[in-house]
């Protein structure tokens, strides 16, 4: 699991200063081809599974960044504006979009087939986590697809847009699509799986911050989140946080606690130690170190869930 994180040191060491530079490795580029330049991980597997075979396909955010904290720079707003389609995840997770200017019609927010199931954050709460300074959880929750079916929609809106500007491959893209469809979809028998066996189960679910609501929300399970700092770096104030909180909670049946494998080794060992089940969640917004599918990631966090539950 913390193979991610040495994959992280390993491309912020040779990437350098310039976030230009970063997004060199996640495209798939042809020569000629119409460009697609995307915000986010999964969204980058979506198009160049469907579409590298007839566009040049790249993730403007560098590797080691998420679109949410990210800042363009002047060279990246106009590459942006160059390019012939602009895929965004919406639901908050391009807050830099407010302040960039970019040709709306070249600009598709994949989220606008589900508005109505998007998921705000009740609490508008400022924190702060040491010397990074004060951040907020207030807006939309964000990770729209670690729920299969979100994901599908955002698959059928990037597909959409692909086969707007190269309809003459609209078979080609159709048929990729369809195959990347059908491994989301063989996702969603897993999730009632273990929402059935989980019905009358009595257990409680905490986690390190609201990004889980669209899993736990098909899972049928309640959420209770923390406010952690998600730099991934463990912070006195996030102990205390969890201990104050697990005041609150049920002491008696199976407690999970899950945690971005983005977080460091001390936190899943800090929430053990208080007698939580860690699962480990991969919220799939930087590049696999192993290479796995973002299907096989989603399932991998299914996995995880039943076998915690299961007392494995």
């Amino acid at each position: 699991m913390r193979s991610m994180t040495a994959l992280l040191l390993v491309l912020t060491a040779t990437a350098g200063c310039g976030g230009s530079a970063e997004t060199r490795p996640q495209q798939a580029a042809k020569s000629g081809s119409a460009r697609i330049v995307v915000t986010s991980q999964p969204l980058l597997e979506m198009a160049t599974t469907v579409g590298s075979d007839v566009f040049a396909v790249s993730k403007i955010v560098p590797a080691t960044m998420v679109s949410r904290q990210w800042k363009p720079t002047k060279e990246d707003a106009q590459s942006m504006r160059h390019a012939d389609a602009i895929l965004i995840n919406g639901a908050g997770y391009e807050p830099w979009m407010d302040r960039v200017s970019l040709p709306g019609s070249r600009v598709k927010d994949t989220a606008a087939g589900y508005y109505e199931q998007l998921i705000r954050i009740p609490d508008a709460v400022t924190h702060q986590h040491g010397p990074a300074g004060k951040h907020g959880h207030a807006g939309t929750v964000w990770a729209t697809w670690l729920d299969p079916n979100l994901a599908i929609s955002q698959l059928s809106q990037v597909t959409a847009a692909l086969i707007r500007i190269a309809p003459e491959h609209q078979q080609t893209l159709e048929t990729e699509s369809t195959k990347f469809r059908a491994k989301l979809e063989s996702l969603n028998g897993v999730i009632e799986e273990l929402k059935t066996s989980t019905h009358a189960a009595k257990f409680t679910v905490l986690a390190d911050g609201p990004s889980y609501h669209y899993l736990t929300e098909r899972l049928g399970w309640k959420l209770n989140y923390l406010h952690w700092d998600d730099s991934g770096k463990w912070t006195e104030p996030d102990g205390v946080e969890l201990t104050e909180r697990l005041k609150t909670m049920p002491a008696d049946g199976r407690r999970l606690f899950l945690l971005s494998t983005h977080h460091a080794d001390q936190a899943a060992d800090f929430a053990a130690a208080a007698g939580l089940t860690v699962v480990w969640i991969d919220l799939c917004e930087y590049p696999d170190s192993a290479n796995a599918t973002f299907p096989e990631r989603l399932e991998g966090n299914l996995t995880r869930l039943k076998a915690a539950l299961a007392g494995q």
